[in-house]
């Protein structure tokens, strides 16, 4: 249900009058039907209420009303309707209670859906066990309402005025600048058809732009001059970082006469934008949708990440959300992943938006246990896995649906589209969509202040800074954002309060550092200052202690491995351009060629080790010494054997001797 008719008067209005006058009972039923068919629920509603007048009993017409309200979204009506049915006929339509139970949830009656989907889950005997399943989360879920209904950081939301939301709907906010936005709309006070992703329309949509002035959004016109096209249902702008590629959704009907949409792509030069391009495949596929981009960064390589909607093959349900990376090499996206089973779910999922600053996915869900509707939903990733999902709550999320969160660049307010009441109402009072502007108050995050320096506390510039965050339970920890220090070797960071760490510093002609920052008892608006020595790359050497063998023996025991664990491999992961040589030293007893031999393989057992860990071979070289690099005696001056000089004799170590070509 992304395609929502919302409005469906206009044009046929007068006609639909005239056949409701004219036609028999049965035919109304007939026309009820096929309008429903046709994606038009507004002129279902009419044929179906006319018929209903005479036949109030006929509970299948009385089921089909109730759907075609909750397709209008006019949930009052549809809750009426789907309870009638339920009262009247639940043996025969039993999942009318499971939808009057949504639509309790979206009318703000909590209690009440509680009640319904117990007694939906008791007395159900239909087929359908996903919806079972359903209503036990919904149970679940009205249960947490309260926690939900906090407004941790005090927002302000505001609905925009009539210079931008007009009595249809609107979507895709975004912020441009500090004071310019952009949207879709289709500018029009008229009644129309008009479907939710852009993508069917007797009128078409284009994309606008709006400016602040004295606190104030007023409309400016249409956005850029090669975007918008008479042919096509124009929408979902997104921007990458850097603002100088605008990605964005034309849709068009097919041959067979269904819409499709597919995804679009411009270039800034100077002030002006590029003809845009459709994105190739596989991103946009012939027989299915690809709409609403968002657009994220990869943390390792700096390209874009494209996140988008689609319902192509190999979805979770109906709509679902995929994301590709940019190949910098053959200048393409890769095949698209579906984002998982965390995020996508046997409804739909729609509006992604991906907020790099906290390498986050916000998108919304019909089916993911919510407020009611569509509600707006976090996730953190590493941009392959998805550590949380998290229900925004209010006052982002409503009984209605909430779609099209963004977030400005400054991380204090932004956007998002609902269809809540104390909009522009057109059929009902929670018919259209409205954007809307929040204020966050209070500051939402931990401002870590971090200073790079070296053990001569020269500041170092131009060090590069990983940030990762860390699971609390499994202590998995995936990448979140790099940055780079200025030029005093500071650098800055925002991060959210109560959360696991770690940050890790790389420099060229100095090791890796790792240290964990943790934000747990800190509130958000304060500041964490993190100061961080390194130290260049060593010259000789680097011992490495308790890495141990059995007599005459190549096998290293757990206490070995585990010293290779924390002091070897972590340089390693650490330093990933690092060439390392593990050297292996024996005492003097045996003769020197025994001695060479059983060091060389102690040695070449401490690379096997870490290649099975995942280190390249190519990073590692095994020398065995034997006796003949001693560093203290194997005798006392007497003569006499040193069991002391003996033990500091029979050591392992590593030296850099190089640094990997190709990753310089």
């Amino acid at each position: 249900m992304i395609i929502f008719v919302l409005v469906g008067f206009g044009v046929q209005a007068q006609s639909t009058e005239q056949l409701i006058k004219e036609s028999e009972a049965h035919v109304l039923k007939k026309l009820g039907k096929n309008a429903l068919k046709q994606n038009d629920p507004n002129a279902a509603i009419q044929f179906f209420e006319a018929y209903l007048k005479v036949n109030k009993t006929d509970y299948e017409a009385n089921y089909l009303l109730a759907a075609a309200y909750y397709e209008v979204r006019n949930y009052e009506k549809a809750k009426s309707n789907f309870l009638t049915v339920y009262k009247n006929q639940k043996s025969r339509t039993g999942d009318a209670l499971f939808y009057a139970a949504q639509m309790m949830k979206s009318v703000g009656k909590y209690d009440s859906a509680k009640l319904d989907f117990e007694k939906f889950k008791k007395e159900y005997k239909g087929f359908n066990k996903a919806l079972k399943k359903q209503a036990g989360l919904e149970i679940n879920f009205c249960d947490s309402i309260q926690k939900l209904g906090k407004d941790t950081y005090k927002t302000v939301v505001t609905r925009l005025d009539s210079s931008i939301n007009k009595v249809n709907s609107e979507s895709a906010p975004l912020f441009l600048s500090d004071n310019q936005m952009i949207f879709s709309s289709l500018r029009t006070n008229g009644k129309e058809y008009i479907y939710e992703d852009d993508s069917l329309a007797a009128k078409k949509r284009k994309i606008y732009w709006a400016e602040k002035k004295s606190g104030k959004w007023l409309f400016k016109g249409e956005f850029g001059s090669v975007l918008n096209d008479e042919q096509f249902n124009v929408g979902n702008p997104a921007f990458s970082a850097d603002k100088k590629r605008l990605y964005f959704t034309r849709c068009k009907a097919n041959n067979e006469g269904e819409m499709v949409c597919a995804i679009y792509m411009t270039e800034k030069t100077g002030d002006k934008w590029s003809e845009p391009e459709k994105l190739p495949y596989p991103i946009n596929q012939r027989k299915s949708t690809s709409t609403m981009p968002a657009i994220g960064i990869d943390p390792v390589k700096g390209t874009d990440v494209i996140y988008f909607v689609s319902n192509r093959r190999g979805g979770k349900g109906g709509f679902d959300i995929w994301y590709s990376s940019y190949d910098k090499k053959h200048k393409e996206f890769k095949e698209p992943k579906n984002a998982g089973s965390k995020i996508n779910t046997q409804g739909n999922e729609m509006s992604p938006f991906f907020d790099n600053e906290t390498h986050s996915l916000y998108f919304s869900s019909n089916d993911l246990p919510g407020l009611g509707g569509y509600d707006v939903y976090k996730a953190a990733s590493d941009g392959k896995r998805w550590v949380s999902v998290e229900n925004l709550g209010k006052p982002f999320n409503s009984g209605a649906d909430d779609i099209y969160f963004s977030i400005s660049g400054k991380h204090d307010e932004g956007f998002f589209v609902s269809n809540r009441k104390g909009g522009a109402a057109l059929a009902n009072a929670t018919c259209c969509d409205d954007i809307y502007h929040y204020k966050i108050k209070e500051s939402i995050f931990v401002k870590l202040k971090g200073a790079i320096a070296d053990n001569t506390k020269k500041p170092l510039a131009n060090a590069k800074v990983e940030i990762y965050s860390v699971d609390k339970n499994t202590k998995e920890k995936f990448l979140l954002k790099t940055v780079t220090t200025d030029s005093l070797g500071n650098y800055t960071s925002y991060l959210e309060p109560n959360k696991l760490y770690e940050v890790v510093v790389k420099k060229k002609e100095f090791l890796g550092k790792s240290e964990s920052v943790s934000t747990v008892g800190f509130s958000a608006g304060q500041e964490m200052v993190k100061k961080t020595k390194v130290e260049k790359k060593p010259v000789n050497p680097i011992a490495l202690p308790n890495i141990n063998y059995e007599f005459n023996s190549a096998e290293l025991d757990k206490k070995a491995k585990r010293t290779i664990d924390s002091l070897v491999l972590t340089f390693l992961n650490l330093n990933p351009t690092l060439i390392i040589e593990l050297h292996s030293h024996t005492d003097s007893k045996g003769n020197d060629e025994f001695n060479m031999d059983l060091s060389q393989r102690r040695a070449e057992s401490i690379v096997n080790y870490l290649i099975k860990k995942g280190i390249s071979r190519k990073r590692l070289v095994a020398i065995g010494f034997g006796e003949s690099q001693p560093i203290a005696p194997n005798q006392k001056p007497d003569g006499s054997d040193s069991p002391e000089g003996r033990a500091k004799n029979r050591r392992t170590d590593m030296k850099v001797i190089g640094e990997l070509e190709d990753e310089k």
